[in-house]
């Protein structure tokens, strides 16, 4: 069953770009991914940011907290548009005070 406080979505993001040719003349690419765990209340516009500067960006559908773990250190990214862009959210600690 599904941690409910488990919300945010993996987001994958890629570029393929042309790095030049091989000895026969044929075209080389190399493939650029990023990924990235992002909490809801800013998955729009991290989204509409990403679509800016890469080619295919895909949300899961299903929530993932990733590897730092729904309690992780979030960071917001700075270029989007949202109210705490550019802002550090600090790991929180189920059951600490």
């Amino acid at each position: 069953m599904a941690d409910a406080t488990i919300t945010k979505r993996k987001v994958t993001m890629t570029n393929v770009v042309l790095v030049g040719r091989d000895a026969d003349g044929n075209q080389l690419f190399q493939q650029h991914v990023a990924t990235d765990y992002v909490n809801p209340e800013f998955l729009d516009a991290y989204v509409a940011d990403a679509q800016t500067r890469w080619q295919l960006v895909e949300v899961a559908e299903e929530p993932d907290a990733g590897p730092g773990g729904y309690h992780g250190q979030t960071a917001v990214p700075e270029g989007i548009n949202h109210p705490e862009a550019g802002t550090v959210r600090p790991a929180t600690h189920p059951g600490k005070e």
